[in-house]
């Protein structure tokens, strides 16, 4: 089979193989032969479509073991619905941070691919980390992809910083409103309220930011086949 996606086969059924090898895509391949078009063109008539979420995290620190998680967030491609949650004021009291951990996995086994912004690098792994030792069952390889938009916007841009609010000044695209400062992440871990709703807001910009990016950039790159 051609192109840089296989077709997810432990997640299609028997009728769904049938319909992508019937069907073709704009470069007169059937959509077996090329996936990727699939996913980029997501025919009406298609029985079944990958689910893409666009998702980020915040914490109190880069190293898992000497931080907890804050919130996460999960954009909806095809809906633009955002889900989120936010650590409590008395998990920060006790640094923990297993309850929103397992709702954000939980939150991440619904997409057949996430997209992330320097996810590959620290959102993914923190989260898997926080997973295997809070002992949350975490997705195993293959069970859904990831696709990092920075390396995207590296590869097919050329701009003099590949940080998402650089991309985001360019296209003029909205972002970062609530930015995270020193006394932000300060006023977080003492637990105060208007930092856990700036927070919160911040993560929610940041996946809607990262949304945009990716339709800007959509049809000028492939949907890899990288394991999340």
């Amino acid at each position: 089979m051609s192109g840089a996606i296989r077709v997810p086969v432990r997640r299609v059924t028997k009728a769904d193989i049938v319909w992508l090898g019937e069907h073709f895509c704009r470069h007169n391949h059937t959509y077996l032969e090329h996936y990727s078009c699939f996913l980029m063109e997501k025919p009406d008539t298609a029985p079944m479509v990958e689910r893409i979420g666009i998702f980020d995290i915040e914490t109190t620190g880069l190293p898992a073991n000497w931080s907890i998680m804050a919130s996460w967030c999960m954009l909806d491609h095809d809906t633009g619905e955002i889900a989120h949650d936010i650590i409590k004021r008395r998990e920060i009291r006790d640094r923990s941070d297993k309850r929103i951990v397992k709702s954000a996995v939980a939150e991440i086994a619904k997409y057949d691919r996430i997209m992330t912004w320097y996810g590959s690098r620290f959102d993914v792994p923190y989260v898997r980390t926080k997973a295997l030792y809070h002992k949350i069952p975490f997705p195993a390889f293959r069970d859904l992809y990831h696709t990092d938009l920075l390396y995207t916007a590296r590869a097919k841009l050329r701009l003099h910083s590949n940080r998402l609010e650089s991309v985001c000044e360019y296209f003029e695209i909205p972002a970062k409103n609530h930015k995270m400062t020193p006394k932000l992440n300060n006023d977080l871990q003492a637990g105060k309220q208007y930092a856990l709703d700036d927070v919160l807001e911040h993560c929610k910009e940041d996946v809607w930011s990262t949304n945009q990016v990716y339709i800007k950039l959509i049809e000028h790159t492939m949907l890899h086949k990288r394991s999340i």
